[in-house]
């Protein structure tokens, strides 16, 4: 839909806002252009067929195009809002694009319309769901040509081609939630794109939020830009992001115009007293950046950004705070899908996020550098300039662009995978795709394992966290595919530590000290590998003197207990696959050791639930060395070594729905917290 550029509203004085909002490492992508309805795949199968190459290239979120019947074939008229088979698809085929992007750990976005409405024969005869004459504002065009809308006044700017929803009504409000609901909990749907949001309060997209609670919402909010003055611009996104009480995002059109402009020799634009011009300058937890969209670019460029600069524009957006979204048209019609992807890569590998900190060492006529968290160095422009100091690495470049980072960070660990051969197979092969953070893949039939003895081979995939992968003979006899987070041992299914060494009875001891229990009790379940349970409270533990108690798992790996004053004074759900301490609600990794004091602010797991990403902010006074993901059952999913890092970022694509446990094992001892994960 083509959004006309109105009168611009002066903000006299701006107000500089701190981000309340966790740092959000996510990128996104706009799945679709002003053609694609006429895509002959039609367009919800072309999605479904970049799924996997999406997820390997580190997109974590897409915008995909409104979901309903509508006027005109671009979906920007809605009409009947439960008919959700358009020009791009089917219902059917809309259902399996999203289930197919969700298996790639990919959030899915419904573009959603809801400032104005078309009837299905007339002005306002709206079907599907039905609403009468009080569903549209006072002042819209309707009454003006014989109709009698009866609706309140508008809370927002008038929308001349289709009839303006009154959303002060209560019915009108509970209608749109009602459909927003049916989008996400029935066809799919994780979140939220707002389009025109200028047409009614961002009040209300605080109040559909809160209604539907999906896991992202952005609206956009499109207006004249003067480029010499565009503080009262910015101020004017940041304002509509205050009415929705902060609960959604915004798309940063201020960075996009500035930007565009700078890229064409004015690069000084780019540092505003040191810091980011665009909205990231002032609020980069909601801000969301881009370069082009349907409106702006495809085949409408209506305000686009200079196409033979636009590596330029995506070295600065992918590196610099906010979430940033790239273009479809961009990433797979214009052949920047290596040299974009490049870029995605560094910003993951490194941990960029939305609220980063930029340090601008140059901003001239044809030269702006800047350095982020640290970490990353980039610079754009023809002027010269590399990062001083030793370390960095070059890892993505072209005209007039470059991105560094510290050879450090760019690989961090690697996955180790172990495969039993019961098959007897001549030559085992392991084929992966799809790593994170790296994105790196092999070629079928794979590569060759090395034989550990006992009918065991293994693999260390370098750089990866997680993996697709399928085991072969050398490309005959191939095992399902599958997929690993955490060091794994497959014999048909997957162990968190050789099954072998499990045969002849290991033990898993854990200690407990409490305060003032009499009768300290452990109560215990889903005991792997035995299954074992006991009913509450549990039964007795063996004293160990100082106050300490034991309780010996025989032939166990990890366990699930409690810990009890004989069923009063309850620890929180506990779990462990190794001998452990627990002591002032910490775990230890010895006894003597000093526990972290039983604070639940020293580990901030968001968001919850977790999609796509879990990600952990880590206290320092933790001293974090290395942290495990476990199951109810006590199995590892995940486990990595921190080295003191304050920000950890998991991938869960790949893990099932459902309650998790952390442990993050430090210099001052064990810190566990729970979790959830919902695809």
């Amino acid at each position: 839909m083509v959004k006309r550029l109105a009168i611009f509203l002066l903000v006299l004085f701006p107000a500089f806002l701190a981000s309340t909002a966790q740092n959000d490492t996510r990128v996104m992508i706009q799945g679709f252009n002003w053609e694609s309805h006429s895509n002959s795949g039609p367009w919800y199968n072309v999605v479904k067929n970049n799924a996997a190459d999406l997820g390997a290239s580190g997109i974590d979120m897409i915008w995909m195009p409104p979901p309903s019947d509508a006027a005109a074939p671009q979906g920007y008229l809605p009409r009947e809002l439960y008919d959700v088979s358009t020009p791009y698809g089917t219902q059917a085929q809309l259902q399996s694009c999203i289930n197919d992007l969700h298996a790639q750990g990919i959030e899915v976005l419904a573009d959603i319309v809801i400032n104005h409405r078309v009837g299905s024969t007339n002005w306002a005869d709206f079907q599907n769901p039905t609403w009468g004459c009080w569903a549209v504002t006072q002042n819209d065009e309707w009454g003006s040509n014989g109709g009698n809308p009866c609706g309140g006044y508008d809370t927002g700017d008038n929308y001349h081609a289709a009839r303006d929803i009154d959303h002060t009504n209560a019915t009108v409000r509970n209608s749109i939630s009602a459909w927003m609901n049916w989008l996400k909990n029935t066809i799919g749907f994780d979140g939220w794109r707002y389009d025109y949001v200028r047409g009614y309060s961002g009040y209300y997209n605080g109040v559909y939020n809160d209604a539907t609670g999906g896991s992202f919402s952005v609206g956009e909010l499109w207006d004249n830009l003067d480029i010499n003055n565009y503080n009262p611009h910015r101020q004017q996104i940041i304002n509509w992001i205050d009415d929705s009480n902060g609960k959604s995002h915004a798309f940063d059109f201020t960075t996009k115009g500035i930007l565009q402009v700078a890229v064409n020799g004015q690069l000084w634009r780019m540092s505003n007293n040191g810091s980011a011009p665009g909205v990231i300058g002032w609020y980069p937890s909601r801000a969301v950046t881009f370069l082009d969209n349907h409106d702006t670019g495809s085949t409408q460029g209506y305000w686009p950004f200079p196409g033979n600069r636009m590596m330029l524009g995506y070295a600065y957006i992918l590196t610099h705070p906010g979430i940033p979204c790239v273009f479809w048209d961009h990433f797979y019609d214009w052949g920047l899908h290596d040299d974009i992807a490049d870029i995605i890569a560094v910003r993951k590998n490194n941990g960029l996020h939305s609220t980063s900190t930029v340090d601008i060492k140059a901003a001239s006529a044809n030269l702006y550098a800047a350095e982020i968290d640290g970490k990353v160095a980039m610079k754009i422009g023809s002027g010269n300039w590399s990062p001083s100091g030793a370390g960095w690495t070059l890892r993505a470049s072209g005209t007039d662009y470059a991105v560094w980072d510290k050879g450090s960070n760019s690989c961090q660990g690697g996955l180790t995978i172990h495969f039993k051969n019961t098959s007897n197979w001549s030559t085992p092969t392991i084929y992966f795709w799809g790593n994170t953070p790296a994105g790196a893949s092999t070629n079928w039939p794979g590569e060759a394992m090395n034989n550990d003895g006992n009918g065991w081979y293994s693999y260390t995939i370098a750089c990866a966290n997680c993996s697709n992968l399928i085991f072969s003979n050398n490309g005959a006899s191939q095992s399902a595919n599958l997929n690993r987070c955490g060091e794994g041992w497959y014999d048909g299914s997957w162990h968190s530590s050789n099954p072998d060494n499990n045969a002849g009875g290991g033990d898993l001891i854990v200690h407990f000290r409490p305060i003032t229990y009499s009768n300290p009790k452990i109560y215990f379940w889903n005991v792997t590998p035995s299954g074992a349970t006991t009913s509450w409270p549990g039964v007795n533990m063996v004293s160990e003197g100082n106050g300490w108690y034991r309780y010996t798992f025989t032939g166990a790996t990890c366990a699930n207990f409690i810990f009890s004053n004989n069923g009063a004074g309850q620890s929180p759900d506990l779990n462990s696959c190794t001998e452990v301490w627990y002591e002032n609600g910490s775990f230890k990794a010895h006894r003597d050791q000093q526990p972290v004091p039983s604070d639940p602010t020293l580990v901030t797991a968001y968001p919850q639930p977790a999609h796509a990403v879990l990600n952990l902010e880590i206290d320092p006074i933790i001293g974090a060395q290395r942290l495990e993901l476990f199951d109810l059952i006590g199995r590892i999913v995940w486990n990595q070594d921190l080295e003191g890092d304050p920000t950890v970022r998991i991938n869960v694509r790949n893990l099932d729905s459902g309650t998790y446990f952390y442990r993050i094992r430090g210099e001052a001892g064990i810190h566990s917290g729970k979790t959830t994960i919902h695809h």
